[in-house]
């Protein structure tokens, strides 16, 4: 009676231990090759499924924030959007680290082409936490940023981007233009 004493890397071929008899003659490697081919087969045959490279499980993404708005005031342009609390599975999101601010800037003169893409450049990273960083304020789950870093006779595109404790991006939030122009005069340059 031939018993199974260890084998490891069946499927490539290679053989660290021998099948042996009880009387522990080594067995004819006709038989060795044997053996191994009907348990490759039935290894092979049998195996965990579907045959493809790995992929990394998703991670859940915070939903994009929909109701970006701008104002002008005091020489800064006022974002305000609401603080996500859903991930894009509509699960509860509980690991809302911070938002990304993205602006992107053009003249008036020359006029920019209206179906060229915007080039956005990234304005601030905020981090979500109770007392928020300088020019930013987080009013009834309003999250508020100040823009002060305007020039006169140009036009402004903001958006804003979520992401999670895992690095994890939302998609893009609705996108916001102003127009930065010269500023009325006073009373006393009347």
């Amino acid at each position: 009676m031939i018993s199974l004493v260890n084998f490891e890397s069946i499927r490539s071929g290679v053989m660290i231990q021998l099948l042996y008899e009880r009387t522990k003659k080594p067995v004819v490697p006709i038989q060795i090759l044997l053996i191994a081919s009907v348990f490759s087969l039935v290894i092979g045959g049998f195996g965990c499924g579907k045959k493809a490279p790995p992929v990394a499980p998703k991670s859940l993404a915070p939903k994009a924030v929909n109701d970006l708005k701008a104002n002008i005031g005091e020489g800064k342009v006022l974002l305000h959007w609401t603080i996500p609390d859903t991930n894009t599975d509509r699960s509860k999101l509980t690991n809302l680290a911070g938002f990304k601010v993205f602006g992107s800037k053009a003249p008036f003169d020359p006029k920019p082409c209206s179906d060229c893409p915007k080039s956005f450049e990234e304005l601030a990273d905020i981090e979500h936490r109770d007392s928020p960083p300088k020019d930013v304020n987080i009013v009834n789950k309003t999250m508020e940023f100040a823009d002060k870093n305007l020039r006169y006779r140009t036009s402004y595109t903001y958006k804003v981007l979520s992401y999670n404790s895992d690095g994890v991006f939302s998609e893009d939030s609705n996108h916001v233009e102003i127009s930065w122009d010269v500023p009325p005069l006073s009373e006393e340059g009347k």
